[in-house]
């Protein structure tokens, strides 16, 4: 049965030896999405790649890809996914056409020579389709095994770093590349640190930190100055963390977010547009009133990056 959902992952867990790395994670990815999984190395992401593509057993939980349960998955289902590793998978002494041609067979691929040139075309290594892959700079291997992924036009792809390695032209153009997929029906789910290319071309982000999922949704909806909301970015004196739940207890907050140990962005329950210095006092008064420092008190400008830095600084301060 066909449904809205691309994916579902319920109470995932995995554990190498006696350190857990994934500790009961759960998430979906509707589909037609682009989603962005975030977190710090080691926070859990690939080991979630590699079960959810089928290389690693999970120890508990379950994961529905494309309407089927891991463990009962048929071929038919496996040529309809792809996976691109950070690390790019090459042999070293094909031709980026040899290589791509070799897979074009795996796949049962239609006129393999005309997808072929195709993919080439499309990564950029047209030019470069008959030198050795060895030779190749590590941005272009990256390309090339992103074309050996879109051979066979999967419905569901997991990219690992995908822009790893690459300029800022090659990131543009991969960013373009993601945006195609999607307009032909791909679902991609994929992990990066660029993080200013996740607000650029992500619906929606999850965020994992020490094995476990701590937030996801929609970049407007994770940070408030995204989504134009009624938002003021404050700087205090004092660790913010501390005081979080006092501050949301506070008449006319709406919401507040950590976005660094000092740093926190305030949502009001009214815009600020009209009346800005009037917000900003406002705010400076009850802050005041629990006995904080106030430094700064402006505009919200978060983005994904602070708020990325936000929760892994909180993480850090509790180890």
């Amino acid at each position: 049965m066909i449904t809205d959902t691309a994916l579902a992952v319920r109470g995932l867990t995995k554990a190498f030896r006696r350190k857990v790395a994934v500790d009961g994670v759960d998430f979906s990815v509707r589909r037609g999405e682009i989603v962005g999984f975030l977190g710090p190395n080691g926070s859990g992401k690939t080991t979630v790649m590699n079960m959810v593509m089928g290389l690693i057993a999970p120890d508990a939980g379950q994961i529905d890809l494309l309407g089927e349960r891991a463990g009962h998955r048929q071929t038919g289902v496996r040529l309809r996914i792809g996976y691109l590793q950070e690390k790019p998978r090459i042999y070293p002494e094909m031709t980026a056409r040899g290589y791509l041609a070799f897979f074009a067979r795996l796949y049962g691929v239609a006129a393999p020579d005309v997808r072929v040139g195709a993919v080439l075309d499309r990564v950029g290594l047209t030019a470069a389709a008959d030198r050795r892959l060895g030779d190749f700079s590590r941005g272009m291997q990256q390309r090339a095994c992103l074309a050996r992924v879109m051979l066979h036009e999967p419905e569901f792809l997991v990219l690992d770093e995908p822009t790893l390695g690459l300029d800022p032209n090659g990131v543009a153009d991969m960013r373009q590349i993601f945006r195609d997929m999607q307009a032909q029906g791909a679902t991609l789910l994929f992990s990066s640190h660029q993080l200013a290319e996740m607000e650029r071309v992500c619906d929606s982000v999850i965020f994992m930190r020490q094995g476990r999922v701590i937030a996801a949704g929609r970049p407007a909806d994770l940070v408030p100055s995204l989504a134009g909301d009624a938002a003021l970015a404050v700087e205090i004196y004092e660790p913010a963390e501390p005081h979080l739940a006092a501050l949301r207890a506070l008449p006319g907050f709406a919401a507040v977010r950590l976005t660094g140990p000092s740093r926190l962005d305030i949502v009001l329950t009214q815009r600020v547009d009209a009346d800005p210095r009037a917000a900003r006092a406002m705010v400076a008064r009850a802050l005041a009133g629990l006995g904080l420092t106030v430094l700064n008190v402006g505009g919200a400008v978060s983005t994904l990056e602070d708020l990325f830095l936000g929760l892994t600084s909180n993480a850090a301060a509790r180890n």
